[in-house]
């Protein structure tokens, strides 16, 4: 028995812990590859975290049943809602159930606030936030508990309007972010849009979209409200009432619904069980507006003087900026006007979730960054023509190497090495950027001799710790196990790896014959060579009792069929690595379809239990190169999914369509779905062509498509398509050296390497 067990069973003597609860926990260590199966060390503060706040939330949401709560919860709680959680062999209450938000903040900030669907705006990830009731003349209303809350964009920008029904008319809510003089603020607006004047009350809540917030002091001051010393809310004027409370002075709502609101301040309460709370109430008459300003991110103090920043809290400022932020890269005119504001709101989306020198990969719950998932954002970024973003996060990813080479975002994410280079080299094919390319060149060798270093062996335990030995039988080559792929499943060796390591190898080859380095790339490519041996062995080891008429490719070498092979269609888009008509894919793609598909979604079983966003659009990605329509249709499935706004979750409850896992405003489901889109209307080929409109949808035909300064391989490409009676007439021109056009879905013989032109194809049948 090694130390940790030993220390394991004197710790469970000491707390009366038996055997059998040690059986339990010795044998789940061995469901995955048992000798790491210890989670990453800066994960360990995320899941603390996520636990104990869990744990909070069922204690208050037990204890003051009677109490407003998020949305969410609100449902959860609720033994008449379709949402209802049983909670009695529970410890926790989290939301898995309505994980949706929408991210509002600044081009080229770090900070997002996030709105839940009844206009909740939460400034930063745990934190407290800012909720909205309206009292007309039938009384409040409150919209985390009203039914027909609706909400939307404003002009398909980061302005979030959501509305409820008051008698005589709406109450009309809009949340966005504005930076006033270097200071960044989220503005939430309410509108009166009815015939008789109401009462506004703007509150400060403990809790957010994904449970309680620890809030020990709150004060109401004149102008400004604070909440643990921070200021939370800047005031127009002095409300007309307010009221401060805590967990045992009850909530602060039903003080306001008694009428025993005050008009006196400052207030202050202090609370040890931290649910400190208060609102401010405001006259508003019909037709009128009231605004509140919330610093991002909360912080002591604000330098900017009251006059001048509540001036500048206007959203046609917001929707002036926006507008010169998105004037640029590709744009596009689609003939459905819902994919048109889908499309035109998740680019601004994607320049939210850049920081400066960073992107992450969701506003809240994963508001950091990874390497996997940077891979696909900056690609999404690049494809529709935001190099600079792109460019200022690149410049930053040597100082997140390692010394011995390792891409570090987190522990044992050994697909992070191929991520990185991919990202490097995929910037350099749509912008020919040599300059960053050399600049980047040392680490993408470091990265390069660490793939090949790396797979070489696995780390073995043995009395004298950990040594490198021989890789058991079906590893041989291969990564080591880890949680790279935790989308697919548990600690484990998966393919997933080694695709992203191989990709890896080959762009690092790229790179060195494109900067002058002949003799570095052969011996890359040789590498690549071996690599790519070793993975093919390893697959046919793995499937050695599989039908052979119909190979496949599991999630890893031990893995046999399960949902986690979705992971292995990477390997032929985006990663290029095996053809979308090889067997392989076919026989992948087939048993997905049959095995792991509702209606046509993606349900991942294994970890996220919930309909796949992006997994859902890793099977389109390779219908779409197939050529296949069902690949439109899984775009459609999405489109319906989207919340009102026209963001995603991780992954979707299959009964209630909510957010089940994950950030409910997922960056790499956003930058899918922007990749999708371009790659339906143009895609490069593996032998150097540009496919325009690989699949036409139904819906399309006889309607205008029209792509503006789109980047690509070959230089950028602008192109329109118009219609006289069934027959296609596509006008393009090339601003570059460019590339043979064809497009598949309208007339399979039609080619040009015209650098510009118009030509009527074949009719449409």
């Amino acid at each position: 028995m090694d130390w940790r067990g030993a220390v394991l069973r004197r710790l469970a003597r000491r707390f009366r812990i038996g055997d059998d609860i040690l059986r339990h926990l010795s044998t789940f260590q061995r469901l995955g590859e048992r000798l790491e199966m210890h989670p990453p060390a800066e994960m360990l503060p995320v899941g603390a975290r996520t636990l104990v706040r869990a744990l909070r939330t069922r204690s208050a949401a037990q204890i003051r049943p009677d109490w407003l709560w998020p949305y969410w919860l609100e449902r959860q709680l609720d033994p008449e809602s379709p949402s209802f959680v049983p909670r009695g062999h529970l410890p926790f209450a989290a939301n898995v159930t309505h994980r949706n938000w929408t991210a509002i903040g600044n081009p080229n900030s770090p900070w997002e606030a996030v709105v839940d669907p009844a206009g909740l705006v939460t400034p930063r990830h745990d934190s407290w936030s800012v909720d909205w009731w309206v009292r007309s003349s039938a009384g409040w209303h409150l919209p985390s508990r009203e039914t027909d809350v609706t909400q939307r964009l404003v002009d398909d920008l980061p302005v979030v309007e959501t509305s409820i029904a008051v008698a005589g008319g709406q109450a009309r809510q809009r949340a966005w972010a504005t930076r006033v003089e270097g200071e960044e603020f989220a503005v939430v607006e309410v509108t009166n849009r009815s015939d008789a004047a109401l009462e506004v009350a703007f509150a400060v809540r403990p809790y957010n979209p994904e449970g309680l917030a620890v809030v020990q002091s709150i004060e109401v001051e004149a102008r400004q409200l604070r909440a643990d010393a921070e200021v939370a809310l800047l005031l127009p004027w002095r409300p007309v009432a307010n009221v401060a409370s805590g967990y045992h002075l009850g909530d602060s709502l039903h003080t306001l619904v008694r009428g025993r609101a005050t008009s006196t301040v400052p207030q202050r309460v202090d609370d040890p069980a931290g649910l400190a709370q208060a609102a401010v109430v405001y006259d508003v008459p019909a037709g009128e507006r009231i605004h509140v300003l919330v610093p991002l991110p909360p912080r002591r103090t604000v330098r900017v003087p009251d006059n001048r920043l509540h001036r500048a809290a206007r959203v046609d400022v917001v929707r002036s900026r926006w507008a010169g932020t998105l004037d640029r890269g590709l744009r596009v005119r689609l003939p459905d006007p819902e994919l048109q504001s889908a499309v035109d709101a998740n680019r601004a989306y994607q320049l939210i979730l850049h920081d400066p020198g960073d992107i992450t990969a969701g506003p809240s719950t994963y508001h950091r960054f990874w390497f996997r998932d940077a891979a696909y954002q900056l690609g999404a970024l690049d494809r529709w023509g935001f190099h600079e973003e792109v460019e200022d996060v690149l410049h930053t990813y040597p100082q997140r190497q390692r010394s011995d080479g390792f891409f570090y975002s987190q522990w044992r994410e050994w697909d992070a090495n191929g991520a990185a280079i991919h990202a490097i080299a995929e910037h350099h094919r749509l912008t020919g950027n040599d300059d960053l390319l050399r600049e980047l060149e040392p680490a993408v060798r470091a990265g390069v001799n660490w793939i090949e270093r790396t797979r070489q062996g696995v780390r073995s335990r043995t009395r004298r710790g950990m040594t490198r030995a021989p890789a058991p039988r079906g590893v041989q080559g291969l990564l080591p196990a880890g949680v790279s792929a935790e989308h697919l499943g548990p600690f484990d060796y998966y393919y997933w790896d080694d695709f992203w390591g191989l990709r890896g190898l080959i762009d690092g080859a790229e790179i060195a014959r494109v900067l002058g380095q002949p003799d570095a790339a052969t011996r890359i490519e040789a590498a690549a060579h071996r690599y790519r041996r070793d993975i093919l062995a390893s697959i046919t080891w793995a499937s050695r009792h599989a039908d052979r008429e119909h190979p496949f490719i599991p999630a890893g070498p031990y893995r046999g069929i399960d949902a986690g092979m979705v992971g292995s269609l990477a390997a032929s888009v985006p990663l290029g690595l095996i053809a979308a008509d090889d067997p392989l894919i076919e026989g992948t793609l087939r048993i997905v379809r049959e095995n792991f598909c509702i209606g046509d979604a993606f349900y991942q079983q294994i970890s996220h239990t919930g309909l796949g966003t992006y997994l859902t659009l890793q099977l389109a990605f390779v219908e779409l190169e197939r050529g296949d329509i069902r690949g439109w249709r899984r775009l459609q499935w999405l489109m319906d999914a989207a919340t009102p706004t026209f963001t995603w979750p991780e992954a979707i409850h299959p009964q209630l369509a909510g957010g089940c896992i994950g950030d409910g405003h997922h960056g790499w489901a956003a930058a899918d779905f922007l990749t999708f889109v371009r790659a339906m209307l143009l895609r490069e080929q593996p032998d150097g062509s540009v496919a325009l409109l690989g699949v036409l949808p139904p819906e399309w035909r006889g309607e205008e498509v029209e792509v503006s300064n789109a980047p690509t391989y070959a230089g950028r490409l602008s192109y329109r398509l118009t219609w006289d009676g069934d027959q296609p007439v596509l006008g393009w021109r090339w601003d570059g050296r460019g590339a043979m056009l064809r497009a598949p879905a309208l007339d399979p013989d039609w080619a040009s390497d015209e650098s510009a032109g118009e030509m009527a194809l074949a009719p449409v049948r």
